[in-house]
């Protein structure tokens, strides 16, 4: 038999409902989001069901749930991971007064003993997506740094006197040089056939190549194009009234940010300098699209074509637009 431990995650703390194989509570608790802790819980567990196989269920939330995952694969228990969005399709079609945690943990367990989620298994390019990710945090604040100083020289030329204008140089110059180490770590963790030949795409550099890497890993377990499109949040958002359907509006947004905007820059830069993305870009503007539609169409053809490129183990050519 399979009991299902349904864990519902949050910065501090995961509350966990623990189900049988029938769907039946058989307790609740809450301990601390902590490496150290959770492993000895999950040890803890396994051990008072030595008979029983115990299957973690949780939620992808950013990042919180990670040490929960961690912990899993340090200690051999198994762990499912799914999309949050079936969560919140889980809770609609129950009855319930009021939001709590401990009904939510009871819910995601639910989600396993029904089969939902992927069975979690360590990613191969974790660093690589924390690199990345923080590459691309320093550059916004650095944004925001050129921005204030900017207004504040605007405001007043006697505000940015010689020490506060060499405090804010200081911190450009620190974001510059942590930018820098970043940019040269992120390649080596990324470095690989995969890493090289998607810079053989138009548009797709070191950064954009390994932005794709670090937050797809493993780009084999999107068995469709529209699946990764899906995950990346280019889809547009279905909405239904009665009988109308309409999957034409804004993009679904689901996944993260990172890669979508990256994907934006890499199809401004494709279609302006490559004939196939041009001719491809061209063609939505002669349909009437806007320069965004436009470009969001030319961006979900330029991760269509990444994924071609590294599933295939070739270089990129025009044969790719085929697919």
């Amino acid at each position: 038999m399979t009991f299902y431990l349904g864990c519902d995650v949050s910065k501090t703390k995961i509350d966990v409902a623990l189900l049988d194989d029938h769907g039946s509570v058989l307790w609740e608790d809450k301990i601390s989001n902590e490496a150290v802790s959770l492993a000895s819980f999950l040890l803890t567990i396994a051990g008072a069901y030595p008979d029983t196989h115990i299957t973690g269920v949780v939620e992808a939330t950013g990042r919180y749930h990670y040490p929960l995952l961690d912990a899993a694969v340090a200690v051999s228990f198994a762990c499912v991971v799914y999309n949050p969005i079936l969560t919140k399709q889980g809770i609609k079609s129950s009855v319930r007064g009021k939001k709590t945690d401990r009904t939510d943990a009871i819910i995601i367990a639910r989600m396993g003993l029904r089969g939902e989620g992927r069975l979690y298994t360590p990613e191969p390019y974790m660093v690589t997506k924390l690199q990345s990710r923080s590459y691309q945090k320093l550059g916004e604040w650095q944004e925001s740094l050129n921005k204030h100083t900017n207004h504040l020289r605007a405001m007043d030329e006697a505000v940015m006197t010689e020490q506060v204008t060499a405090v804010f140089q200081a911190v450009e110059d620190s974001i510059k040089a942590a930018r820098k180490e970043l940019y040269r770590e992120l390649q080596v963790s990324a470095d690989g056939d995969v890493f090289r030949r998607l810079q053989t795409i138009p548009g797709i550099g070191p950064f954009v190549a390994a932005c794709l890497i670090g937050e797809i890993q493993d780009m084999a377990r999107f068995s469709r194009p529209k699946h990764l499109v899906a995950y990346i949040g280019l889809d547009p958002r279905v909405r239904q009234s009665g009988k109308t359907l309409n999957s034409t509006g804004r993009l679904s947004k689901r996944g993260t940010p990172h890669v979508r905007r990256n994907l934006f820059i890499a199809a401004h830069v494709a279609r302006r300098f490559d004939p196939y993305f041009k001719a491809f870009y061209d063609k939505k503007r002669a349909e009437g699209k806007t320069y965004k539609v436009a470009i969001c169409a030319v961006s979900r053809k330029l991760l269509t074509v990444a994924r071609a490129v590294w599933l295939s183990g070739d270089t990129y050519d025009a044969s790719f637009w085929e697919q």
